[in-house]
């Protein structure tokens, strides 16, 4: 699973170079984490691409407009990450108050 999206470098390289990683039989599948719709289709024309990771919750729905969609339409997996607000929806009323003053979870 590669982790973000290197901006650096297009995607249709990466995908490429681990496109072969698969044919090596070195790398078994190919996915994505906190990327763009466009980005995930662009990917997607290179080698299938079986998972995208993004942050999914209560409070972070952007992504239902364009990218679940498209992941939908390619038959693409989805991995939601912190899908209770990064703790705030499962630890209660006294959450923030309990948290150190350095957790950037405050602002």
């Amino acid at each position: 699973m590669e982790h973000r999206i290197d901006t650096t470098v297009p995607i249709e390289v990466t995908v490429g170079e681990l496109k072969k990683l698969v044919e090596e039989g070195k790398v078994k599948y190919i996915g994505l984490s906190e990327a763009s719709a466009s980005t995930i289709r662009r990917a997607h024309a290179v080698h299938p691409i079986t998972a995208v990771q993004l942050e999914w919750s209560l409070w972070s729905r952007d992504v239902e407009a364009d990218i679940v969609p498209t992941c939908r339409e390619l038959g693409i997996g989805i991995v939601a990450y912190s899908p209770l607000g990064r703790g705030f929806f499962s630890s209660g009323a006294k959450f923030v108050e309990n948290l150190s003053q350095n957790d950037s979870r405050k602002a």
